[in-house]
């Protein structure tokens, strides 16, 4: 989904609860909560989202966790006649299904219903995510163990994880991208070294092999003096490499410096680096402010414009996230404890409020400004 000019998450109706539980001995602790997000931009798309989160902790060390989002997107019709270059630059980045030479101009639902479980100890943890759509069906499995050395100093951690997904694209026949898969296979590794007792260092890497339908078959390219369906190799290898630096400052406050390093067989290459400092005002006021420079090369086979409908190689791309650009993000967080207020101590207890601004803006033309605000109960 692209945002235009503005977007606004308003996240509200955030309950949680922590619970003991008398009647099972095995079960030594028990917490739940749930979140209604809504999302809307400048183009009138919205999403709204339901979150449900389950954990329980037993008494053997054994930790449990259940997660469930259901999450309906609504895009408006495109409001152009049909021919116009206003349709026609619509339809072709659209990212609905075009199942028809008007089905850009009827309002467009589209929900997605997601699941995962998680159960582990301090050392190992195993994992299954599900996500259904009306075209898509994903599946994964995750497992992961860490080891403490030197001293409970020096945190190493390896995770894997293999993801199978069925695509059955709503179209036309006679212009549909066949039902296809994709797979994923995931490792990483994670060092995390206490360099002092206000210094933590931690380094990592990843690497991920996809294969399968790796392009959107409801957007087209301009290719050649026509619309064409967009295509990109069906395989891919992605790496990066990162180190992050945790310093506490004695004023209340700490500081966390990012740099990330990716690169794939693709030609994509990108630069990320970020900082985020977290300040305590009081014990119950707490404000976050936050900066991410991004940079990357375009993919190969990447062009503005292309000569002919065999794009470059045969592969052809209508995706911006392939493109050559550089980002940048301003943000800033206040949380607050509406509870420990002197003027509404009993009415506002355990309710907790968050507000978030964020900018954003890159070299293509394209800037978003992002507030979320968060309100949270606890009984």
């Amino acid at each position: 989904m692209q945002l235009k000019q503005i977007m606004i998450t308003v996240s509200c109706a955030a309950m949680s609860f922590s619970m003991a539980s008398p009647a099972t001995a095995a079960i030594d602790e028990q917490d739940a909560n749930y979140l209604f997000r809504y999302f809307s931009d400048a183009n009138d798309v919205g999403v709204h989202s339901h979150y449900g989160n389950y954990g329980l902790n037993l008494e053997n060390g054994v930790q449990g966790v259940v997660r469930w989002n259901h999450e309906v997107v609504i895009m408006p019709a495109i409001e152009a006649q049909a021919g116009t270059p206003e349709a026609l630059d619509a339809i072709t980045t659209a990212s609905r299904p075009i199942s028809s030479a008007n089905g850009a101009f009827e309002e467009y639902r589209k929900t997605r219903d997601e699941l995962q479980a998680d159960l582990g100890t301090e050392r190992v943890n195993l994992g299954y995510y599900l996500s259904t759509e009306s075209d898509y069906f994903a599946q994964q499995v995750r497992g992961s163990t860490n080891v403490n050395l030197f001293d409970q100093n020096l945190n190493l951690s390896f995770g894997s994880s293999y993801g199978w997904d069925q695509i059955e694209p709503l179209v036309d026949d006679d212009t549909a991208t066949p039902d296809d898969s994709k797979s994923t296979l995931h490792v990483n590794a994670v060092a995390t070294q206490i360099l002092s007792p206000t210094t933590i260092l931690r380094v990592g890497g990843e690497i991920n092999w996809v294969d399968g339908l790796l392009h959107n078959p409801y957007r087209n390219v301009y290719a050649g003096g026509g619309p064409e369906v967009e295509v990109h190799p069906s395989e891919r290898v992605r790496r990066d490499v990162f180190v992050r630096v945790h310093q506490y400052l004695k004023n209340r406050s700490s500081i966390k410096l990012e740099y990330r390093l990716y690169g794939d067989d693709w030609g994509v290459g990108s630069h990320t680096l970020g900082t985020r400092l977290s300040q305590y005002i009081t014990n119950d006021v707490v404000v976050r402010y936050r900066y991410r420079y991004y940079t990357q090369t375009a993919a190969d086979f990447y062009r503005e414009e292309y000569e002919t409908s065999d794009g470059v190689d045969g592969f052809r791309t209508g995706d911006y996230r392939l493109e050559d650009f550089n980002s940048h993000l301003f943000g800033a967080q206040l949380g607050v404890n509406l509870g420990a207020l002197p003027i509404a101590k009993s009415v506002l207890q355990g309710f907790d409020l968050s507000v978030k601004y964020e900018r954003y803006f890159n070299s293509n033309n394209f800037s978003a400004n992002v507030l979320e605000t968060g309100l949270a109960y606890r009984f």
